[in-house]
């Protein structure tokens, strides 16, 4: 067997590697949540401190999958 075919082959092999990952990856990324905001940034008034002010942020699931919030945190 000649050098060049087994180059050529593992060329081969290394690009079918790519397509199967390649393919499994898109599969994942359909079937994935995808998180969209609406009003992305809400600018509060000046209040006193200790006043509660409150303002329902909405985040939509634009995907295909369940979308699981689990942690909420203050700016």
């Amino acid at each position: 067997m000649k050098k060049g075919a087994l180059t050529g082959f593992w060329c081969v092999v290394w690009i079918m590697c790519g397509v199967v990952c390649h393919s499994w990856a898109q599969e994942e990324t359909l079937n994935a949540p995808s998180a969209t905001f609406p009003e992305p940034v809400y600018t509060f008034d000046a209040v006193y401190e200790g006043v509660s002010v409150p303002h329902e942020f909405v985040i939509q699931n634009k995907g295909s999958a369940d979308l699981e919030v689990k942690r909420v945190d203050g700016g």
